[in-house]
Formats: C-alpha cells, sequence, structure tokens
C-alpha cells in the first residue's frame, strides 16, 4: 500500500517533471527559432530530456530522507543482472523492429531491395544523442522512483501501464511540434502513446527481473536508436512498431502471468 505521503510525493514528481520539460522544450523551440548553433540546440534538448533525473535530484531529501543520493545510485545500478537478459531483451526490440520495416515494405508494395539505411557517419552522433537524453535522463525518475512506488499498491502490469501514460503524455509537447497536423497527427500521438505504454510493461517485466535500472536504460535506448536505423515515413513505421511492441506485451503478459499479474512485496 501506497503511503499518504509517498502518493503526495509521487504526484508532486509528476507534475514537476512535466512542467520542468514543458517549459525546457518551450525554451528550445524559441532557441531554435533564434538559429543558435546546433550544438547548444543539442546539449538543451539532452538537458530537457533529464528532467526526470534532475526532478528526484530537487526532491531527493525528501522522498528519501534516511539515505543519500550515493547510497540511492548503489541501490539501483550494483545488483547483477543475468547477460541473458540484455540480450533477449535487445533481440526481442529488434524483432519487433525489424517485422514493422518488412510489414512497410510489403504492405506498401515497396522491393525489399530498395531499403536504405542511415549513414555509417551518422551512426555515432546518433547513437550518442540516444544514449545521453532518454535512455539515461529519464529512467532513475520513471522506473527507478515511480515505478517501484506504484508497485506498493498494484501489480507490476498496473503499475507499469500507469508509469506508460505518464512516461507517454509527458511527450506531448514533442508530438505537436513533430510536423504532422490533423488525422495524421492524431494517428501518430495513437500510434506513440501504443508504442511507449506496451514498451512500459515490458520495461517492467525485465527490472523486476533484474532490480537493475541498467536493463531499463538499456530498453529505453533501443527503443529510440533503432527506429532511426532504417530511413523509412515515420508515421507508418512507428504505426507498425506500436502494433509489434502491443503483441509483445500481451506475450510477455501471457507467459509471464507470475511476475506481472501478482502484487510484489
Amino acid at each position: 500500500m501506497i503511503e499518504k505521503n509517498d502518493a503526495k510525493l509521487l504526484k508532486r514528481y509528476f507534475i514537476l517533471s512535466y512542467v520542468i520539460f514543458w517549459l525546457s522544450i518551450a525554451l528550445t523551440g524559441y532557441m531554435i527559432s533564434l538559429k543558435v548553433p546546433l550544438l547548444i540546440q543539442n546539449i538543451m534538448r539532452n538537458i530537457s530530456a533529464g528532467t526526470p533525473t534532475f526532478v528526484i535530484i530537487i526532491m531527493f531529501k525528501k522522498i528519501y530522507p534516511n539515505i543519500t543520493f550515493k547510497e540511492y545510485l548503489k541501490v539501483h545500478f550494483t545488483k547483477k543482472i543475468n547477460p541473458g537478459m540484455f540480450i533477449s531483451s535487445f533481440l526481442l526490440q529488434v524483432l519487433v523492429v525489424v517485422i514493422a520495416v518488412l510489414a512497410f515494405f510489403l504492405i506498401n508494395n515497396k522491393p525489399l531491395n530498395t531499403i536504405t539505411f542511415i549513414a555509417v557517419s551518422s551512426i555515432i552522433p546518433v547513437l550518442i544523442m540516444d544514449l545521453t537524453s532518454g535512455a539515461l535522463g529519464e529512467e532513475l525518475g520513471w522506473r527507478g522512483y515511480a515505478l517501484n512506488i506504484l508497485q506498493k499498491k498494484y501489480i507490476p502490469l498496473i503499475a507499469g501501464l500507469i508509469v506508460g501514460v505518464i512516461w507517454g503524455l509527458w511527450h506531448l509537447p514533442l508530438m505537436i511540434v513533430s510536423g504532422y497536423s490533423g488525422l495524421e497527427l492524431v494517428y501518430y500521438i495513437i500510434a506513440f502513446m501504443v508504442a511507449v505504454i506496451s514498451c512500459s510493461v515490458i520495461i517492467t517485466f525485465f527490472y523486476n527481473k533484474s532490480k537493475n535500472i541498467l536493463i531499463a536504460m538499456w530498453m529505453h535506448f533501443w527503443l529510440n536508436f533503432l527506429m532511426k536505423i532504417v530511413i523509412i515515413d515515420l508515421l507508418p513505421l512507428l504505426i507498425y512498431i506500436s502494433i509489434g511492441y502491443l503483441i509483445l506485451a500481451v506475450l510477455v503478459i501471457i507467459f509471464n502471468r507470475n511476475e506481472i499479474l501478482i502484487k510484489k512485496e
């Protein structure tokens, strides 16, 4: 059961994460309009993406009055993870993207030999951006704090769904400025939310198995990075990927009912 103070702090955490992130995104947009150097824009994007962790730091003494931040990090990073968890979670995510890409080409009657990938020279910059933004900047908050608190009251599936909804809607400003409008924007938001919520359920399962936040960061990184490897129209790709993650989440639930449908102590 979530204590009253924990519930109050969690609500405050979510609100602060939203407010600070949305304000920082607005500031980033303003900087882009001023045509500031790209490096500064990217740094600002990364700072914005780190909001869930920054809010943990800001609220740390209220949330965890009896431990130091160093001890908090030790709890989340030192537990041993079976290497097979990294491999299996990676392969599952690769499978989702591969099937989504194949579906895109087959459904649209495009020959598979026309698949194009991002330039080799772009891989490292994209990798660094994805690793230093969402993956490292968010998970200490979403899974390290919020998920653990919610699992005091809810079964892992419900806790994962709640975090997924919060995590997805947190990105709303980025969806609005995605370049889509009208019905396409509706499709984009729905596909984005389905992908993120489904992935949240899957991450919840792997995180609970390891209790090391590295696995959440690992899966978050591949969620972002794999979508950028192939050059395809983003909206249809995201729709196919969201369906793939939804199916994968359902399979994780079906084959791991004891781990995800029973409340953890």
